[in-house]
């Protein structure tokens, strides 16, 4: 009997170590897809090159010797982004056609490369498809795990299945929201923006000398298109084109408007002073309009948690010594 119970007690202790070592791999995928995610727009939205003369310019970095630029990268930049693509190649070459996800060719492709660029994060289709995968597969294994640690039983399987939809939702709603939150922060720095091109225009500087010194003052979302749009430009790229490809980028009315006015300025031969300080005055009274509309709509808002929480509680104070007494009285 001593023997036939040796073989139960190891295979438990080997079914309850394999399924600690899943559990533990499981959350370090799902862990690790969370930080590169986090971090991937951490490293793109400063200057290098602007960064590097400020650190020669300064008087420890003139001494220093041989300036390394590949250490002053971004854990993420020299380590975990050509992990990813590595292991996306390599598994590239093993799918069907070379391709290991649908969204790699045609519209898919190109509609999640432009949402990635919207949202501000530095992540090619392979990399962030890659990361969607290990997210998915780490919240299907946790699920399920925690399924059979229920005791669940076949029912666990509800539990992958919740675990994939919650994974890829998830990715879609905080890509969704990055897209967001960045074209609000462009809104909001637009006419700051604005304003200051128009001094420095009148001030006798031309476009793009007064481009860039709106660089050097502002930081933000709005600030890093504009520094690709300089770039473009100083590169040989018509004006016309690259403020097209900026109001592209970005994707908003005020842009759109704004490049539209500087093209057409720019082919009727008016000047870019009045042009600037109109548009200036109009993103500012926009703004005002805006931020009135949202003032008006928090009387509204206000109304659901005063009916939903405050009146109960009015009601109870007033008519519950009422019901009390009635109900005393009918006994």
């Amino acid at each position: 009997m001593r023997r036939g119970f040796k073989p139960a007690k190891q295979s438990a202790y080997g079914r309850d170590f394999l399924m600690e070592a899943y559990v533990a791999i499981c959350s370090g995928i799902f862990i690790f897809s969370l930080i590169v995610l986090m971090n991937g727009t951490s490293s793109t939205r400063e200057d290098r090159v602007r960064k590097r003369v400020s650190d020669i310019m300064n008087s420890d970095a003139k001494y220093a010797g041989v300036y390394d630029e590949d250490m002053s990268k971004s854990l993420y930049i020299r380590v975990i982004m050509p992990l990813l693509k590595s292991l996306s190649a390599k598994l590239s070459k093993h799918a069907p056609k070379g391709r290991l996800f649908k969204s790699d060719t045609g519209k898919q492709s190109e509609k999640l490369k432009k949402s990635l660029r919207q949202a501000g994060i530095s992540m090619g289709v392979d990399e962030y498809s890659m990361i969607r995968v290990f997210v998915i597969v780490g919240a299907a294994g946790i699920l399920t795990l925690f399924s059979v640690y229920l005791g669940l039983g076949y029912r666990s399987a509800f539990g992958a299945l919740l675990g994939v939809y919650g994974g890829f939702v998830a990715l879609r709603f905080n890509l969704t929201l990055r897209i967001s939150a960045r074209r609000a922060s462009m809104e909001r720095q637009l006419p700051d923006v604005l304003d200051l091109l128009s001094v420095n225009v009148e001030a006798g500087l031309g476009f793009e000398q007064a481009l860039l010194m709106v660089i050097g003052h502002f930081e933000g979302p709005l600030i890093e298109e504009l520094t690709v749009t300089y770039r473009e430009i100083s590169m040989g790229r018509t004006r016309r084109d690259a403020l097209l490809l900026f109001a592209e980028r970005c994707e908003l009315e005020e842009v759109k408007s704004f490049t539209g006015a500087i093209i057409q300025a720019e082919q009727l031969g008016i000047s870019i002073k009045n042009i600037l300080r109109t548009q200036s005055a109009a993103m500012r009274a926009s703004r005002r309009s805006k931020v009135e509309e949202k003032a008006q709509k928090v009387q509204v808002k206000m109304l659901f948690p005063m009916v939903g929480l405050i009146f109960p509680v009015l009601l109870i104070v007033l008519l519950g010594p009422a019901l009390v007494s009635i109900i005393f009285s009918l006994k």
